[in-house]
């Protein structure tokens, strides 16, 4: 019979160690022609509930398929509420499995991929971070980095002050070396890594600041009135996406610099799976600047849902449905 699993459970079964791996392992597979992804739907509801997202895809190779459904409000969301959801069926029979809630499996793809980001393009010195936000994001994001390098340094800079402090206590109660800073600027220069995790409409990081052999990872803006990196960032930057074709009609900042003459499709070097197998070049030299524009991917969110399932089958763990009885 289907599972049901709670959120509570999710968190419990799945770590960041575990996202790196199952991310890597699907961009992986996409590159080598394992993966079929639908095209993304977006549904405008009207008023003010916002836009209803379906996200599917399937994975042969870790024989599963799925989708992912997700109620854009952003600013208006309830706690109490489910907004994200997946369900997962069996690759081989094509049986239903599983309903997942999507949240924590949605922040830890989200941030995995970032990490297995910095694992391929960043310089394997690396030590110092950089971090725009303070959001549940940037804490993934830098779980995520910190689970590929030995980072020795975060700086965050985030336009709440106390969501800053906040941040950065309890990077320090981890035993981080953290600190807030007070400009844009100084989170960039003198780091190793970068990474932005805000709703930024207007840029925050310039080419300009831009040291030789520093990694970017462009994470907050994911949809076309979004944008943290400016055109003269992507025009500096060796630049590798997740997934080219939604990259080019949802990454705000990135459409930016095409349309401003500054960067152009065929500017950019190669998808992160190509990158992963070893069929698109990554960071070429310790000086090369490096920049990973991510939207987020289906199979991301279906292979890390899959493992969840199994895992908590092996466990014991979820709610069986008789959807039959």
């Amino acid at each position: 019979m289907p599972l049901l699993l709670k959120e509570s459970e999710v968190r419990e079964l799945l770590s960041m160690e575990d996202g790196v791996t199952l991310v890597e392992e699907a961009h992986k597979l996409d590159a080598e022609g394992q993966v079929v992804l639908a095209p993304r739907m977006a549904l405008p509801l009207g008023g003010e509930v916002g836009t209803y997202r379906i996200m599917a895809a399937a994975l042969p190779g870790m024989s599963t398929f799925g989708l992912k459904t997700l109620t854009g409000v952003p600013g208006r969301r309830q706690p109490e509420l489910t907004y994200f959801t997946i369900l997962v069926f069996d690759g081989d029979t094509g049986g239903f499995q599983a309903i997942l809630p999507a949240g924590h499996i949605t922040r830890t793809r989200t941030g995995a991929a970032g990490g297995v980001a910095v694992k391929h393009l960043a310089r394997a010195d690396a030590k110092t971070l950089g971090v725009f936000g303070a959001g549940v994001q940037a804490r993934a994001q830098v779980a995520a980095i910190r689970v590929v390098r030995d980072i020795e340094q975060v700086k965050v800079f985030d336009v709440v002050p106390e969501a800053a402090d906040k941040f950065v206590n309890d990077l320090r109660g981890d035993g981080v070396d953290a600190s807030v800073v007070d400009s844009s600027e100084e989170a960039v220069v003198g780091s190793d890594i970068v990474t932005t995790a805000t709703t930024s409409k207007e840029p925050i990081i310039h080419g300009a600041w831009l040291e030789p052999g520093i990694h970017i990872n462009g994470v907050g803006a994911n949809s076309p009135g979004k944008k943290e990196l400016a055109p003269s960032v992507y025009a500096r930057g060796h630049v590798v996406v997740d997934y080219k074709e939604q990259v080019l009609m949802e990454a705000g900042d990135l459409m930016a610099a095409i349309e401003s003459g500054d960067f152009s499709e065929a500017d950019i070097a190669g998808e992160l799976g190509e990158v992963i197998a070893g069929t698109k070049p990554g960071r070429n030299s310790d000086d090369a600047i490096t920049v990973f524009k991510s939207v987020g991917v289906a199979y991301q969110d279906i292979a890390t849902a899959a493992y969840v399932y199994r895992k908590a089958v092996d466990r014991g763990m979820g709610e069986e449905i008789d959807l039959k009885g």
